[in-house]
């Protein structure tokens, strides 16, 4: 959830509408907040399909939002620990990272995951096709074939 407006921080007040990015479901958000606080989240009455409705995952985003513990930077483990670094250093450390199990265990032992809540946000949609292909894997996974499927077929 971003609370800059036009690359200013707010320092009043305001209320701003997102779409909720935990689940399918997508529900509306109308949220308050007073600078770069959260000071309310609830559901968007005026959202043509949640009509107000947020589940008990979507009302705690702000709490998510707040946490000290909620990682804000790239971490890497060096010696033990995770320490942080830039989105650069990161990325640099996923690709030897992937590049060492495809040389040593082919192409088709890396994968992505592809469910919630990641299906459901734009720049999965428009990149996880280009960055699988770049991969050369076609392990593919989601919520249906981790939890559904095998319910499913044992059935």
């Amino acid at each position: 959830m971003s609370l800059w407006h036009d690359g200013e921080m707010a320092s009043t007040e305001r209320t701003v509408f997102r779409t909720c990015p935990l689940c399918e479901a997508t529900c509306g958000l109308e949220i308050t907040v007073a600078g770069d606080t959260v000071t309310r989240i609830r559901g968007d009455r005026n959202d043509v399909f949640s009509k107000g409705f947020i589940c008990p995952k979507g009302s705690t985003l702000k709490q998510l939002h707040e946490d000290p513990n909620r990682i804000r930077t790239p971490l890497v483990k060096r010696n033990g620990e995770f320490v942080p670094v830039s989105w650069d250093e990161a990325w640099v450390e996923v690709d030897k990272g992937l590049s060492g199990v495809i040389a040593r265990h082919g192409r088709g032992s890396v994968g992505a995951y592809v469910g919630n809540p990641n299906a459901h946000n734009l720049s999965p949609l428009i990149y996880n096709r280009v960055w699988l292909q770049a991969l050369g894997s076609k392990q593919r996974f989601s919520a249906s074939s981790v939890d559904q499927l095998p319910k499913q077929i044992s059935s």
